[in-house]
């Protein structure tokens, strides 16, 4: 499937992102393009490693994430759910959010591939992650989210929160990504 993510604010848009996935069981595969319209070079930091265990505080630098949730019917939307990301370094972070903003830990294992390739105007990468045991379910639910420049940042979504301030850990608004 293949989606644009749309950006949270009616502010001009410094960004076209692209993104397509595909389910192929418990293997979720992404590709997204992310091309830079204006603005300053790419937001990043060396000093995040390419361990994802090791990487808390990625988001505050660009990054291209996906939150992928499996659920055992629609409505299930206080199941846990996995976040992933990715830096334009190519830097990983992974989460396992069983109740937004309040708890999470780290997945036990995490089968997650990623790459990335950087120019000054398009950042292109690929995510492969195995949905790791701490998620049950037969229904794969989630979005795609972006979080880019420096100030003012830009917040991109699947599906925005209608709110004023970005708000990705929504599952109720997470959308249905199975064909």
């Amino acid at each position: 499937m293949q989606a644009y993510l749309k950006k949270h604010a009616p502010t001009f848009s410094g960004h076209s992102i692209k993104v397509n996935w595909q389910r192929i069981h418990s293997k979720v595969l992404i590709e997204f393009q992310i091309q830079k319209r204006t603005g300053p070079a790419w937001q990043n930091d060396p000093i995040f490693t390419t361990d994802w265990l090791k990487n808390w505080g990625l988001w505050n630098k660009d990054v291209m994430e996906a939150f992928l949730q499996l659920r055992d019917h629609e409505n299930d939307v206080k199941a846990p759910y996995l976040e992933i990301q990715v830096s334009p370094l190519n830097q990983p972070f992974a989460l396992i959010i069983t109740e937004p903003r309040n708890i999470f830990f780290p997945p036990k294992t995490l089968d997650f591939k990623h790459e990335v390739s950087v120019t000054d105007k398009l950042w292109t990468g690929k995510m492969e992650v195995i949905l790791p045991e701490e998620l049950k379910g037969n229904l794969l639910y989630g979005g795609f989210f972006s979080i880019l420049a420096s100030e003012p940042r830009e917040y991109y979504a699947l599906e925005p929160n209608s709110e004023n301030n970005p708000d990705f850990h929504r599952p109720e608004l997470f959308l249905k990504l199975d064909e």
